[in-house]
């Protein structure tokens, strides 16, 4: 699984989602409609009222101003870079929770183990059986279902999931992807209306980090900073549904669904948590605007991402993680505010909690240390 000097590769993982807009760009959209704005239909009235965004949680910072003009201390990441045998322990105390009866372990072994994808979703399938109300379960199992056919993924499951976290967008947003992948219309159109009603959205992305790290409290592999790289790691390689809710939005040029793509795209823009759903949300719209003909629009979209995404491509950025790899209290602040601020934002705070840190303690900072 892990190749040579793997972690420095897992580390520049959190760059990732930056290139992944590319992708978008490969998907034609075709249409002759217009967008009207005095739309007939009961979900076009529903989908064009304005979007009520959840107030949103002030940022969690270790201090509150930072001159931007002073650089960031840039430490070395030699120390996390582990031999295979290391990432192989990891391995093994995974696959030696198969046999687990404990709840928490046998879902650890699900997400982390090395299975197949199908093999995967056949065992939270009886995972949430056997424990049902687990959201971040029931979240990864309809991401797989969206990807992979099985008779076990149906509304049932869907209806199951939206239960566990019904007041969560990125749940909601989950069945939009799912129903897509179905061609089921109702389904999709009953998604995004229902996730414009929500008063947050968390794709868990933070969450399912922690728990990786977490689930190797204890063992012989344990080491707070390089697991939380292998979290990353394992995060990144996630594989993602969203071909299908593209497809969706461009087979047809009805009013209505054109109005429930924008209003989907504007409520990712603006509600995600991971820069990748914020930028899918900008392509929706900017596919839709290319097909209207609205060519000033869909640019402005194109040079939003690009500026939105910014503070993951920056030197800056490069520099503090490589800082926060060496002190668990910015570490440890990035990853509690990556579902509560996001993605992007998350990036911007350590960006100046790196500079504080660094005019305040110099290249000292450069020694791994839980009390920094």
């Amino acid at each position: 699984m892990f190749k040579n000097k793997k972690t420095w590769f897992l580390f520049f993982i959190l760059l990732i989602s930056a290139f992944f807009f590319k992708y978008t760009n490969k998907v034609n959209f075709a249409s002759n409609t217009r967008v009207t704005q005095n739309p007939t239909s009961e979900i076009n009235q529903q989908l064009l009222e304005p979007i009520t965004l959840n107030s949103q949680q002030p940022k969690k910072k270790l201090v509150q101003e930072a001159s931007n003009e002073e650089d960031i201390i840039e430490c070395s990441l030699e120390s996390f870079v582990e031999e295979e045998e290391d990432f192989e322990v990891q391995l093994q105390h995974f696959q030696s929770l198969s046999s687990s009866t404990s709840q928490d372990r046998q879902l650890e072994y699900i997400l982390f183990a090395q299975l197949p994808d199908k093999s995967k979703l056949e065992l939270l399938l009886e995972y949430n059986h056997k424990f049902p109300n687990n959201s971040l379960a029931l979240m990864e199992t309809v991401s797989l279902c969206t990807l992979i056919s099985n008779s076990k993924c149906n509304k049932s499951l869907i209806d199951a999931a939206i239960a566990s976290d019904k007041d969560n967008g990125a749940m909601w947003w989950h069945s939009a992807l799912f129903f897509a992948s179905k061609s089921d219309d109702d389904g999709v159109f009953t998604s995004i209306s229902e996730l414009i009603k929500t008063p947050f959205f968390n794709e868990k992305y933070g969450e399912r980090i922690k728990l990786y790290g977490q689930a190797l409290e204890g063992t012989a592999a344990y080491d707070f900073h390089s697991n939380i790289i292998g979290g990353i790691g394992v995060e990144a390689a996630r594989p993602l549904p969203f071909s299908h809710i593209f497809k969706w939005c461009k087979e047809s040029g009805a009013i209505t669904k054109i109005n429930a793509c924008l209003q989907l795209g504007s409520n990712l823009e603006k509600r995600s948590k991971t820069g990748m759903s914020q930028v899918m949300g900008m392509h929706i719209q900017k596919l839709i605007f290319k097909a209207e003909g609205n060519i000033e629009l869909a640019h402005s979209l194109e040079e939003a991402s690009e500026t939105l995404m910014k503070p993951l491509y920056s030197k800056e950025f490069n520099k503090a993680s490589s800082l926060m790899f060496h002190n668990e209290k910015l570490l440890r602040h990035w990853l509690e505010n990556l579902d509560v601020i996001g993605e992007i934002e998350s990036a911007e705070v350590l960006i100046e909690e790196a500079i504080y840190i660094s005019q305040k303690k110099g290249t000292n900072l450069c020694k791994t240390s839980k009390s920094q």
